[in-house]
């Protein structure tokens, strides 16, 4: 994507923002590097104030122990990039980050500080292009990851679910998802995305491939439908799936479990170590029923909660 303004000037309307950015799934299915769904909550909070004298400054808001050097935090990387594209390289600015969801969790959390921070800048200064904030929330990931990545940002920004087409340029495709519950449990452990990816393989039997292609084709007509038993049947993959449960400990008997309390799917979110089910209904009963067997199987504790397909970031003030 071309990282061009699309005016060329952009003027500065209002000077405090406070913005919510979701978690999200990323590679939700078989959708690996390319499919995202929007979670409803957890979400994180920025604040931000545009400094006359230029000043920068970042400061975290919670237990987590996160960079607070501008060049260095994903949320005001992203808005200092976003800024940049709007002819504004030089603005100041104080950012104040509430972080919703742990870091390195699976459930996007960089994604939502990144989308976060764009945004945010980007209303300041007028902005209303969602090309630009997705290009400056990919640049936020890239800080974290080392990869420019849209699965995460493109479901946070645009709500629903997402596919991402990578030609000449970044598309992105918001489909309207149908009602469910998910569930999702964070182990207490952490995989770094770097070395999930270091788990896959260079090259896949073309089978698996295919096999692939056709459960993604079939995720995204069952979104369209609204058919949650379609979706659910096409909750696949033979791509990164079958390398990366070996990260998790207790990985097979959570999934079984699940499934056994009335979850219709499980898979992992993103690159772990999030586990997540979708359910029409019994929602608790299977969230209770991960969490014992995780700590049965693996003696890991774990947080859980019980969330729905979000809407996207929004603006929550702005003055």
């Amino acid at each position: 994507m071309q990282a061009m303004p699309s005016h060329p000037v952009f003027q500065m309307r209002y000077r405090k923002v406070v913005v919510q950015s979701p978690a999200t799934i990323a590679n939700f299915g078989p959708g690996f590097d390319s499919f995202g769904l929007c979670l409803e909550s957890p979400r994180d909070r920025v604040a931000m104030r545009l400094e006359p004298d230029g000043s920068r400054s970042v400061r975290i808001l919670g237990e987590h122990d996160l960079p607070t050097e501008p060049g260095l935090n994903s949320a005001s990387f992203a808005a200092m990039r976003m800024a940049e594209m709007c002819g504004e390289g030089d603005v100041g600015f104080s950012l104040t980050l509430r972080k919703g969801m742990k870091p390195g969790s699976g459930i996007g959390s960089s994604a939502a500080s990144s989308v976060g921070g764009a945004l945010a800048m980007a209303r300041l200064l007028g902005c209303r292009d969602r090309a630009l904030i997705l290009e400056a929330s990919a640049m936020g990931e890239e800080l974290i990851s080392g990869t420019r990545h849209f699965d995460n940002v493109a479901a946070a920004l645009y709500g629903g679910f997402t596919f991402v087409t990578c030609g000449d340029e970044v598309e992105v495709v918001r489909i309207s998802p149908p009602d469910f519950q998910i569930v999702v449990l964070l182990p207490d452990i952490e995989i770094r995305t770097s070395d999930a990816r270091k788990v896959l393989p260079k090259t896949v039997p073309l089978a698996h491939a295919v096999d692939n292609l056709s459960w993604a084709a079939g995720v995204v007509h069952s979104m369209m439908r609204k058919d949650l038993d379609a979706l659910a049947k096409n909750m696949n993959d033979r791509l990164s799936l079958p390398y990366r449960r070996e990260l998790i400990p207790g990985f097979d008997s959570v999934c079984e479990s699940a499934l056994d309390a009335g979850a219709l799917a499980v898979s992992i979110g993103g690159s772990g170590p999030a586990v997540f089910a979708i359910a029409r209904k019994g929602a608790p009963r299977i969230k209770k029923a991960m969490v014992d067997s995780l700590w049965n199987t693996a003696r890991l504790g774990s947080v859980s909660f019980v969330t729905s397909p979000g809407k996207g970031a929004r603006v929550e003030s702005i003055s």
